[in-house]
């Protein structure tokens, strides 16, 4: 089974372009903790190249089983992350015999984030003590709430405060070669000063994904809370009776990135980074 593990904690990573229409000075730093709700997990025997909207359809993962599904809450900077992802998989679901090739992980589109210690983005502004801090509906805008546009707008948050656990956002995207705007980022820390022409890109083709070769585009047309990603495995992987030793362990040492604000002094927003993942198979 050691190609269904492999890939699952590989999936954690969930691999997103995103290139913003503003530039702004950026540091990526530590994240002391680093939760990630996983909701399902496929195996195929096969995949054809679909488009990046229709990931989560038949043709992206032939003849599906599904070997694990149902929330769950994985802390992937603890250090009982690996063994805790790992016992999610259940590899007597599948069949004697079949052969698989690739894999459809299916992970919610809310991750919760600590920043161990305070970011110097070292940007014009100096903003030299960004910190992550606990989710309120107040950041979202008066009159609305987190629920309300927690895919839609990337919140401001002022440099110096306490240092908490932060509610971060696949938020609404396009493809790499679209032109469209698609987010709202809020300039102020109740949102009352804002800007709606703001873009975040997601791949259009494997080509420009690292390990992952199809992630659905999270668009804002979308109403789900899931995203599906296909990874190809290896080596194809035949079902057999011999079980494999396990060791993962994950590095969060870059896993979280803050931003000086483009236009207002003294305000940070944050973006969630790919942690590092060390799979060792005996």
């Amino acid at each position: 089974m050691k190609n269904i593990f492999k890939f699952l904690m590989i999936s954690l990573s969930f691999l997103i372009l995103n290139i913003e229409t503003v530039q702004a000075a950026t540091a990526k730093g530590n994240a002391d903790v680093y939760k990630v709700t996983m909701r399902k997990i496929e195996l195929c025997t096969g995949y054809t190249v679909v488009d990046f909207d229709n990931v989560h359809t038949a043709d992206a993962c032939h003849n599906a089983v599904v070997i694990g599904s149902g929330d769950k809450e994985v802390d992937i900077a603890s250090v009982t992350a690996g063994a805790a992802a790992a016992s999610y998989g259940d590899p007597a679901l599948l069949p004697l015999g079949e052969t698989y090739t690739h894999m459809r992980v299916t992970v919610d589109r809310k991750f919760v984030i600590k920043s161990e210690s305070a970011l110097d983005t070292g940007g014009s502004n100096d903003t030299d003590n960004c910190v992550t801090t606990a989710t309120t509906d107040e950041q979202f805008g008066s009159g609305s709430s987190e629920a309300a546009r927690k895919y839609s707008h990337r919140v401001a948050v002022a440099e110096g405060g306490t240092n908490a656990e932060m509610n971060m956002y696949m938020i609404n995207g396009r493809q790499s070669d679209e032109s469209t705007t698609n987010y709202t980022q809020c300039f102020n820390a109740n949102c009352s000063q804002n800007n709606s022409s703001w873009s975040w890109n997601y791949a259009k083709d494997a080509s420009e994904l690292t390990s992952a070769i199809a992630m659905r585009t999270m668009r804002s047309s979308l109403t789900t809370d899931d995203i599906q990603l296909v990874y190809a495995l290896s080596t194809p992987y035949t079902v057999s009776l011999i079980p494999p030793t396990i060791d993962i362990s994950f590095g969060t040492s870059a896993a979280i990135k803050a931003s000086e604000h483009p236009t207002e002094a003294d305000l940070c927003y944050f973006e969630p980074m790919e942690p590092n993942v060390t799979i060792t198979i005996k």
